[in-house]
């Protein structure tokens, strides 16, 4: 680890002072925010929303966003467990996630908990549909879903706490500190979720159940500390510690469950940005340490596993001239894990990674080429390009296109795991494009994108011939295609302001290769990858009240049992009354969700919540210097 920081101090020294400009160049103070050529990358579909938006969500999760209003399909097991993604008909595997740009995937399972990400501790969020491996590596092939933390946007202080209760003993409290001085910034938040979930739901055949041992208690701490020495300079160093102790419910199949998981993490990053005359140099330096405890007395029967994850990042880009900018970076990551799958072994993975970006703009048109080569272990992954460009068609409607390389190396357990894993698996790899049309006038704005991606020796776990386990393996070939569709607007009438947007994604992700175990066809659709996905949100709101409906549609899904979930409608429903006196604002709101009260299911015999309220109260406080 000493030979890593002082690589990681040396690349960092070396490219700052290849990056000083001749003359000492003062910038007023601003918010440093990451490199555009990898978080707007040209041709892709992208959402972004501030910190406005985030706290419309305020007691909810990062998938409560992103299915609402982003129309991404969300896995979930029920309130509290386990919730993954799927993006343009991927995996859970094929969504990459970063933090102030560090990635968040288990090295384990190369994916994310969604259910672990409240809301309450980012300031922004952006989403990049499509493949995204050239500029985020391995995993970012559905789509790169980022969080961001910023200080303040000005001298003084901001408080806050905020309380919520709701059906089914829900109770979440928060509570965030805030304050920027000449040279330093500190953001404190804290947070304490938890839940019952004793909700009754419908069996097929009529009976009426209770749900039981479904209760959870989640708590953090986040901190953040910000020094900026000079305008042009900022270190920032990041600690976020959480805990989630969980009970496991038992299946429609079953009457009890004694099964719980503890999930334990602690993250730590150290971000270094220097702003010079021609360009922006970054580096990243992040230590992850992430555990889970599962039990399950009934069968006797605990599993312990944790990893730690170190991580280095340089990154610079220049603006060469007005119309051409140059970004090159360097990753390097080492993760060990340790789990008695691993039979007594503590598995490690190395990465080290070269990365480049080229825009250029022609009078209207923008092109980007970005390239990525990476070494796990003693592998080469092949290089993975992505191109992309934009442009304007006439003085309402544009276009954009993107092609890509994108990859997704095997895991830990894939490659380790006893029995089943398969230290001979090829990482999972294939081309994607994307193109679409973008039409805005007045306060109306259209667009509609069609997408298409190929991944070969796509990882399954399944039985093979001779063997009685399950292994890792690279089985199959899945086709991606479909088209995605927004229409939004805002407009006025009288005192009433109103806004709105529909969306539409059609989406057929298939099995090009035919498995007997699992049984999956040639040519049909994924698993829990619903075909259809329709979403609708409408606000109006005058002077200090506002109200929001918010409306989702999911089709059907195959489960891994052959049988079919059927499709759902969801609503909900908030309305919220602001109240500012002095440096003080009040906010007091209601919510339902679950408006209509529909019997559904995300996953087989997982039972989901019906109609649920809550009631919440923010209370803020403001100064500035």
């Amino acid at each position: 680890m000493r030979q890593l920081l002082i690589l990681f101090l040396s690349i960092s020294c070396t490219v700052s002072l290849l990056a000083q400009p001749d003359t000492a160049v003062l910038l007023p103070t601003a918010e440093i925010t990451t490199s555009p050529l990898r978080a707007n990358f040209t041709g892709s579909q992208e959402q972004r929303w501030d910190s406005t938006d985030v706290n419309r969500y305020a007691g909810y999760y990062l998938t409560d966003l992103l299915e609402r209003e982003g129309g991404i399909f969300i896995k979930n097991y029920g309130g509290g467990s386990i919730a993954t993604t799927s993006i343009r008909g991927g995996s859970a595997g094929h969504t990459a996630v970063t933090w102030n740009g560090l990635p968040l995937q288990s090295p384990m399972l190369g994916q994310l908990d969604f259910s672990l990400l409240p809301l309450a501790f980012v300031d922004g969020v952006n989403l990049q549909r499509g493949g995204g491996s050239a500029a985020w590596g391995s995993g970012a092939i559905g789509g790169t879903v980022g969080l961001r933390n910023t200080p303040l946007s000005y001298r003084g202080m901001e408080a806050g706490a905020q309380t919520l209760l709701g059906s089914f003993g829900f109770q979440d409290h928060q509570a965030r500190a805030r304050y920027r001085g000449e040279q330093w910034a500190f953001n404190t938040r804290l947070f304490r979720r938890s839940a019952d979930n004793d909700f009754s739901y419908r069996l097929d055949s009529g009976e009426e159940r209770q749900q039981t041992h479904a209760d959870f208690r989640q708590q953090a701490i986040m901190q953040e500390v910000y020094w900026q020495p000079r305008p042009d300079r900022q270190l920032a160093a990041f600690a976020w510690w959480q805990t989630s102790d969980r009970n496991i419910p038992p299946l429609t199949t079953q009457t009890r469950s004694e099964a719980l998981q503890l999930d334990t993490f602690l993250r730590t990053a150290l971000h270094y940005q220097q702003l010079s005359k021609h360009g922006v140099f970054n580096a990243r330096l992040g230590w992850f340490r992430e555990a889970i405890d599962y039990r399950d007395d009934a069968i006797l029967l605990r599993a312990l596993s944790h990893f730690h994850t170190l991580m280095a990042e340089v990154e610079q880009q220049w603006a060469l001239s007005a119309d051409l900018e140059l970004q090159a970076g360097l990753f390097y990551s080492r993760a060990t894990a340790t789990a008695d799958g691993y039979r007594g072994e503590q598995p490690e993975q190395q990465r080290a990674a070269a990365f480049a970006s080229l825009r250029k703009e022609w009078n209207a048109l923008r092109v980007q080429l970005s390239l990525r080569q990476e070494r796990v272990d003693e592998n080469w992954v092949p290089i993975v390009p992505a191109l992309g460009a934009n442009g304007p068609i006439t003085s309402n409607l544009s276009w954009q296109a993107k092609i890509s390389r994108n990859y997704r190396i095997p895991t830990l357990n894939d490659l380790y795991w006893l029995p089943g894993g398969n230290p001979d698996l090829l990482p999972e790899i294939g081309w994607s494009a994307e193109g679409g049309l973008n039409w805005q006038k007045g306060a109306w704005s259209y667009t509609v994108t069609g997408f298409h991606r190929r991944i070969d020796d796509w990882i399954m776990w399944g039985l093979t011939e001779g063997q009685n386990f399950w292994s890792a393996n690279n089985l199959t070939e899945v086709w991606s295609r479909g088209l995605e569709q927004r229409l939004s607007c805002r407009f006025t009438t009288g005192e009433w302001q109103w806004e709105g947007q529909i969306g539409y994604d059609y989406i057929r992700s298939t099995n090009e290769i035919a498995l007997q175990q699992p049984r999956i066809a040639e040519g049909e659709q994924l698993a829990y990858t619903p075909e259809h996905l329709g979403f609708a949100r409408i606000s109006v709101s005058k002077d200090a009240l506002q109200f929001t409906y918010q409306h989702r549609l999911t089709s059907a899904v195959q489960t891994l049992n052959n049988t079919e979930l059927p499709g759902y409608h969801l609503g909900f429903a908030q309305l919220e009354y602001q109240l500012n006196w002095q440096k003080f604002t009040l906010q007091a709101f209601g919510r339902a969700d679950n408006l209509w009260d529909a019997s559904y299911r995300i996953v087989d015999r997982r039972p989901m919540p019906g109609r649920s309220f809550q009631l919440g109260i923010n209370l803020f406080f403001k100064h500035k210097h």
